[in-house]
């Protein structure tokens, strides 16, 4: 697919809807828009005002150089996309707002293999099963993430632990992306093929 089939003003209308419902409906499945929900999501979300890190080079040069993002450390980028099969680096620790501007609390994209709403929906043993409450959540929504480390998991409580600050995460399968604000509550109930 190029370019020019999805950097469009429509195209990029109906991305940045998709992920502001996503956002407002936490756990919900968003399917993705052709070139796929990384892509779909950044182009969405970056400008040249809004910083990206993209510490393990998930995207290419060519497509890093089409959203005209400007480059930050991962500790200072506004949005930091990393492969959420593998665990957080030690000593990884993104922005998470402050008392005056909670907002600059970064947003990590973590790519993941596949998402869906029950494990028969996901793809692969090594689900990881969340139940998700909170606002924008009608009682509890259950989630079946497969290539997900669950190190995220607790390293996204530490971050959230001091609300109003701390991160969003949205997941980002080739399909489909998630999107788990800080003010949503998560419950793990299955790791890597427990039964």
């Amino acid at each position: 697919m190029k370019p020019a089939d999805w950097w469009t003003p429509q195209a990029q209308q109906q991305a940045f809807r998709a992920v502001l419902d996503g956002f407002a409906r936490p756990g919900t499945r968003v399917p993705a828009t052709p070139p796929g929900a990384v892509l779909m999501f950044l182009s969405a979300v970056l400008d040249e005002s809004v910083s990206l890190a993209d510490p393990g080079g998930v995207l290419g040069a060519d497509l890093r150089r089409l959203l005209l993002a400007p480059t930050a450390p991962a500790a200072l980028a506004r949005f930091v996309l990393l492969d959420g099969r593998r665990p957080p680096e030690a000593g990884f620790e993104p922005a998470l707002g402050t008392l005056e501007s909670p907002e600059g609390g970064a947003t990590l994209l973590l790519t993941v293999d596949a998402v869906g709403s029950s494990r028969s929906e996901a793809t692969q043993e090594e689900d990881v099963v969340l139940h998700l409450q909170g606002p924008g959540v009608a009682g509890t929504r259950t989630l079946a993430v497969s290539g997900l480390h669950p190190d995220w998991l607790a390293r996204r409580a530490a971050w959230v632990a001091a609300y109003p600050l701390g991160v969003d995460i949205v997941l980002a399968a080739p399909d489909a992306l998630v999107a788990l604000p800080r003010t949503t509550r998560i419950e793990i109930t299955a790791v890597a093929g427990e039964h």
